[in-house]
């Protein structure tokens, strides 16, 4: 099926670099979102999203009402969002398993929609930026691809990727959006920064270091539970030497943008690297069982509660 564009079906996937020139009008709509304040979103209400994961749910949710995703520069978060239940779901692609991910979000979107065709699949995309080594170039073509190439009928409403999402600072390119949230209640998407993103962060960390490619579905919308897990990662040689870097080193060897990372890279890397140092087999250490670790939310605070099996 075409990806769909004011109407106009798209039946060849672009590259980045033809689409900005052919779809002008989404640098108009991307002023919008970039001229929004960047709100503090709290963790009542909100289900986070790291790279290589996704998750989804609906209006009816009690519990959820807010995805949510930050610390993207060259990765992209995508919303997928039916316009007649409500149903929403959001990754944070980071070029790995992109057509996976996106059957993935239909499935959860059209599980939680009763009439499918009440309505439409609209998808909304940030992130990215002009990055030197254009990462963010593969990552926005690999989405647009899949995007075209999935059997469904997609409207694209809002593209505010790599060329309509960069800043320069003393002529360094920059992204200008890190983080969006998406409140599923009211349908609309909004520049975001989460001081609380949940737990096992380390952990899920250590995944899209050295794990598997596929973005893993981190919430069950049917039972209200955070589900982590299981998932095997593989040892990462010289742990022990990354973990006596310096910030600069760090940003060096371990990311695609050392300049562009946000102040939390270091300290979440570093969680990562001490998972990987300190549980080098996770299905025997880690998912007791080989279970998913399940979370519940504490209504008052909005932290997820551990559930002991």
């Amino acid at each position: 099926m075409p990806l769909i564009i004011d109407e106009k079906e798209i039946t060849k996937a672009p590259i980045v670099d033809d689409f900005v020139q052919s779809f002008p009008q989404f640098k108009e709509s991307s002023d919008e979102l970039l001229k929004q304040n960047v709100n503090v979103i709290g963790p009542e209400q909100l289900v986070y999203i790291g790279q290589r994961e996704l998750a989804g749910t609906s209006p009816c949710d009690d519990v959820i009402s807010i995805l949510g995703s930050e610390d993207a520069t060259t990765c992209h978060i995508m919303v997928l969002r039916h316009t007649g239940s409500g149903a929403a779901a959001m990754v944070h692609f980071d070029g790995s398993s992109v057509a996976e991910g996106l059957k993935t979000m239909v499935s959860i979107v059209e599980d939680l929609t009763e009439d499918k065709n009440a309505g439409k699949l609209e998808v909304l995309l940030v992130g990215g930026f002009l990055d030197e080594r254009k990462n963010s170039h593969e990552v926005s073509n690999k989405v647009l691809k899949a995007l075209c190439e999935s059997p469904h009928r997609l409207h694209l409403i809002t593209a505010c990727i790599t060329h309509f999402n960069t800043e320069y600072r003393n002529s360094v390119p920059f992204p200008i959006i890190y983080g969006v949230a998406y409140d599923v209640k009211s349908g609309k998407l909004l520049r975001a920064t989460f001081p609380n993103k949940g737990p096992d962060m380390g952990l899920r960390g250590a995944r899209h270091c050295t794990g598997g490619k596929e973005n893993l579905n981190v919430y069950n919308p049917q039972t209200r539970r955070l589900e982590i897990g299981p998932f095997h990662y593989d040892q990462l040689p010289n742990v022990d030497l990354f973990l006596t870097f310096p910030e600069s080193h760090m940003r060096k060897f371990l990311s695609t943008s050392p300049e562009q990372e946000p102040e939390s890279f270091y300290e979440s890397i570093r969680a990562a690297l001490i998972q990987l140092r300190d549980f080098p087999n996770p299905l025997q250490t880690v998912f007791q069982g080989g279970k998913a670790k399940i979370y519940t939310k504490e209504k008052n605070s909005g932290s997820w509660q551990l559930q002991l099996v």
